[in-house]
């Protein structure tokens, strides 16, 4: 199964855990895996347990106007995308949660 997580909540919310806990179960049971960053969501991005899950093989996309406008520079290993792209992933994956 192709899972995208859709992550807009802050990264001090309840949100982030789950989306932490789904993204390694779903990872773990060999399932296509990825988080699109965008909003406030994009502090979560810099959060060790990202990088953690990038390299177990979640892909990790995040907004680059949205992270423009809050000063946040991912490292390399998370892509740049825009709203087009989160719509084209959109239509990619067969499940899409939102934490929001």
């Amino acid at each position: 199964m192709k899972l995208l997580f859709i992550m807009v909540s802050n990264p001090y919310s309840n949100d982030f855990n789950t989306l932490i806990k789904m993204s390694q179960a779903s990872i773990n049971q060999g399932h296509d895996t990825a988080i699109f960053f965008m909003g406030n969501g994009l502090y979560s991005i810099v959060r060790e347990e990202i990088k953690n899950l990038a390299e177990n093989g979640v892909k990790i996309y995040y907004c680059a106007h949205n992270a423009e406008q809050r000063k946040i520079k991912p490292d390399s290993w998370a892509e740049s995308s825009s709203m087009y792209g989160l719509a084209k992933l959109i239509k990619e994956y067969e499940k899409v949660i939102i934490l929001d």
